[in-house]
């Protein structure tokens, strides 16, 4: 299969080592230093167990490459705009979009009519160009378990070994498709699962990490000294509670969140979440796609939200401030 993974980060460069080695004819997207150093040494991808260097294909321009029977985009959601704008080059009729984020998918909305009701999702792709440029018929979504850090062009290390990929498509007559595609791509690395509706696994992962996420990007600490303070950590998990109380409100039941278990089990992680990584490091922040289309389901579904509603503002103003956002 060819397999274009577009956003050579921490997880596009975990899936792609990983799909290589699983046999496909992997390409990457990257840029900077980073592109570079694969250029020169290959992607290197560093586990607690092993350190695995692959030599792949790797260029700033999509048309080097051509068709693809799949992209997985995982850069930032701020840059989904400029994929739109140059993906068109690994398009084909019968190509395949995968999206690994974090937080809440553009296609959130499409084919999915909570109580009937239309999903306003304009803010995900306020001009609608993802939905023009790959649209949400041939889109599937990654629910990634798994993370790590570049610390040095080329170079991921990741935080534990075997991640877990949950992928499913954006619209229900693409399960059959999504299914094959999860059986096809075989890796022996990762373990994908396929997932009947993705934004079932989405709000499962978005409920354990948007309370890292915020209160880590404001404070500058790690998970465990975030979860070490008792009652910094109660009004983390009262901003995970409001989150689970979006996806009730959705239709999603059954997702694992307890409170009260909760509350009584810190993480004692020193891993520093993607959105404090991107802070300190000057890269754009996925503020958006995460804390403010929150906002904007809770209201919608009309669900009261206090603690969100401290939390957005605070890290919009954070990343504005620090010129990583931008409305």
């Amino acid at each position: 299969m060819k397999i274009c993974v577009y956003g050579a980060g921490v997880i596009g460069g975990i899936l792609g080592s990983a799909l290589a080695r699983a046999g496909h004819d992997v390409s990457l997207i990257a840029r900077g230093a980073h592109l570079e150093a694969i250029r020169m040494n290959g992607l290197t991808v560093v586990t607690p167990d092993e350190r695995v260097n692959m030599p792949l294909p790797a260029s700033a321009d999509p048309a080097d490459f051509g068709v693809q029977d799949l992209v997985i985009v995982a850069t930032k959601t701020p840059a989904f705009a400029d994929v739109a704008r140059a993906v068109g080059p690994l398009i084909g009729p019968k190509t395949l979009a995968a999206f690994a984020v974090n937080g809440v998918y553009w296609f959130y909305g499409d084919g999915f009519r909570p109580d009937g009701v239309a999903i306003n999702m304009d803010r995900l792709d306020p001009d609608g160009i993802l939905h023009a440029a790959i649209g949400a018929e041939r889109s599937l979504g990654i629910v990634c378990w798994g993370g790590g850090e570049i610390n040095e062009p080329g170079v991921i290390e990741v935080t534990r070994s075997g991640g877990r990929f949950a992928v499913g498509a954006a619209m229900p007559h693409m399960n059959d498709a999504a299914r094959k595609l999860v059986d096809a791509l075989g890796a022996k690395d990762v373990t994908f699962e396929y997932a009947e509706d993705i934004r079932a696994p989405m709000w499962v992962k978005t409920i354990g990490v948007i309370g890292n996420f915020g209160f880590c990007a404001l404070t500058g600490g790690t998970i465990a000294e975030v979860h070490a303070d008792p009652a910094l950590y109660d009004v983390l998990v009262e901003l995970n509670a409001e989150t689970h109380a979006v996806a009730l409100a959705h239709g999603f039941t059954g997702l694992g969140f307890d409170a009260a278990k909760s509350r009584k089990n810190p993480n004692t992680s020193p891993h520093k979440p993607s959105m404090l990584q991107d802070l300190e490091r000057g890269r754009l922040m996925e503020i958006s796609s995460t804390f403010l289309i929150l906002q904007d389901l809770a209201r919608q579904a009309g669900v009261k939200t206090p603690i969100l509603d401290v939390v957005a503002p605070l890290i919009a103003a954070r990343g504005r401030i620090a010129g990583l956002w931008s409305a």
